[in-house]
């Protein structure tokens, strides 16, 4: 992850190092009115899921079955708090039809897949009706939905009428067709991971008692197509009490004013737009769940130093800590209700924001939230699996289990840990079972955003085909070999299954085939050789 080259020099608005024969493309702008956003949004645009797949724009924070099960816990226990606040307002069954949720740029499709998995299984265990649930998934680039429309993982939730998608065109940010549907009064979820992160916000300073917007000037060749080329420097300018038309965001800028000796506080001022807009279409109650880069409370907050910062995760794309303090301070104020995490991980805080009438509680999506900050989170489980990558490939066979549990059956885990477990596997005994439902479970999460995810079926049909499962081991081959087509070892491992099965003219078939696929495969050729012989004494009469 690479920083651009920053100046603080206010007047004059270069960098040092600038090179004279550079533009300036804008001079003292508000940090959300500057070009940076809008040059951010063509990337992502125009580079639909190659943004995950070719530039490496993070993802697996918010995209793995760990953090989905716990979004999915969350929004459950909203459902049930709306159906209770439903009955005994009109001692009736709810009179919204459907559940909607909005999934703001849902990027690769992966974190809906998993969630709606794990929702899935949340309402059959209550015995309600999934087809109440209305999912949208939302995203500025429309390659990205042509992805979506195509993707075998999401067809199922596409067939059954639970989900739905939705490109955002120039000016929208919200998909106000989904939203104001009928029913509109019904509750909404809106789901937001590494949205806010990337929208436009001011930045204003703090100094002995006195506050300044930070404004932006920008240099660079106007043709130039990496935004790490261009150079970027503020000037502090004095702002009024009325600065923002909505006197509660200046409240919140006063509050700061008056608390902090001196800081740099970042200000949400497009998530809020975006989060009072979606309010305003909803009309009905609103869980807004957001994980995101950010400070979650003031004390942290008052820790920012200096100049506006800006992290590039590829040449344009970047991303800004998130003043969710902000956000939090604004739903109070407005009569909602904010859950903020206790834990303090720069990486990811996941927060709740909810948006109902005054006397509303929402005891059972408070106590979820609750919950799952005193649990292990994904935050947690990225930095485990940091301080323990050195030492991956020694783990032993209780552990590889151990940190599948954590992850919630994360496939990439199981990829990363494969070779560890390959070298174990034949010695076995008493977790054998265990590791059968690691490999069934874990391949059940497969969802893959890298083409290198999709060996997945095939290291989990190795697993069970040592452990002696041949049924499980076959499905498992079979997987491999429609999703990554024929080759020599699967059709081999396809024959041991055959033959562990005792089905031995379909173990000979795969032989031959794996032998017509890769003639130096020694291990076919001696097992066809076998296979031919044992077939022929058995057509004899002699076994």
């Amino acid at each position: 992850m690479s920083s651009p080259p920053l100046s603080h020099d206010a007047p004059q608005g270069f960098t040092q190092g600038a090179h004279p024969d550079e533009n300036v493309l804008e001079k003292d702008v508000s940090l959300s009115d500057s070009l940076i956003w809008r040059r951010q949004k063509e990337f992502y645009v125009q580079r639909g899921l190659k943004a995950w797949t070719e530039d490496m724009v993070p993802n697996f924070l918010t995209n793995n079955p760990l953090i989905a099960s716990i979004y999915a816990h969350v929004v459950f226990s909203f459902i049930l708090d709306c159906m209770k606040l439903e009955w005994e307002e009109s001692q009736t069954e709810a009179a919204w039809v459907t559940m909607r949720i909005l999934e703001l740029g849902a990027g690769t499709g992966k974190f809906c897949f998993l969630f709606l998995r794990h929702l899935m299984t949340l309402f059959r265990s209550e015995q309600l009706p999934m087809g109440t649930v209305r999912y949208c998934m939302a995203d500025c680039s429309e390659e990205l939905a042509q992805e979506w429309r195509k993707s075998p993982y999401l067809s199922e939730f596409v067939d059954s009428g639970i989900l739905e998608f939705s490109v955002l065109r120039d000016g929208e940010s919200v998909p106000s067709g989904f939203l104001q549907r009928e029913p509109v009064n019904g509750p909404l979820v809106v789901i937001a991971n590494y949205v806010f992160d990337s929208l436009p916000q001011d930045a204003f300073v703090i100094q002995q008692g006195r506050i300044s917007e930070a404004l932006a000037t920008t240099a660079g060749n106007e043709d130039a197509k990496a935004l790490t080329k261009l150079q970027i420097s503020y000037k502090n300018v004095s702002i009024s009490p009325n600065h923002y038309p909505d006197p509660r965001w200046n409240e919140i800028l006063e509050r700061y004013r008056i608390r902090f000796a001196a800081a740099t506080v970042p200000f949400p001022s497009h998530a809020l737009k975006v989060l009072q807009q979606v309010r305003r279409l909803a009309l009905g109650t609103v869980l807004i769940l957001a994980g995101d880069k950010g400070f979650a409370h003031e004390d942290v907050l008052e820790l920012s130093q200096g100049p506006p910062t800006v992290d590039f995760h590829a040449p344009n794309c970047f991303s800004q800590m998130v003043n969710f303090d902000a956000i939090a301070k604004y739903f109070e104020a407005t009569g909602g209700i904010a859950l903020l995490p206790d834990k303090h991980f720069g990486s990811l805080s996941i927060c709740a924001f909810i948006a109902a009438q005054p006397r509303d509680e929402f005891p059972a999506t408070q106590a979820a939230y609750r919950k799952i900050q005193q649990a292990f989170g994904p935050d947690d489980l990225f930095a485990l699996m940091a301080g323990l990558n050195a030492y991956l490939d020694n783990v032993s066979v209780p552990q590889i289990l151990a940190l599948l549990r954590l992850g919630a059956w994360d496939p990439i885990t199981l990829i990363r840990l494969f070779p560890a477990l390959a070298r174990q596997i034949r010695t076995v005994t008493g977790e054998r079972h265990d590791l059968r439902n690691a490999a069934i479970r874990t391949f059940a999460n497969h969802y893959p955003v890298q083409p290198g995810e999709n060996v997945i079926a095939f290291y989990c049909g190795v697993i069970l085909l040592e452990l002696r499962f041949y049924e499980d081991a076959l499905s498992m081959f079979r997987a491999s070999q429609q999703i990554l087509g024929p080759s020599a070892p699967t059709s081999f491992n396809l024959g041991m299954c055959y033959e562990g099965l005792c089905q031995f003219p379909q173990a000979l078939d795969c032989m031959i085939e794996a032998c017509n696929l890769d003639t130096a495969l020694e291990a076919a050729r001696d097992a066809r050789v076998r296979l031919e012989t044992k077939l022929s004494s058995k057509a004899k009469g002699e076994i």
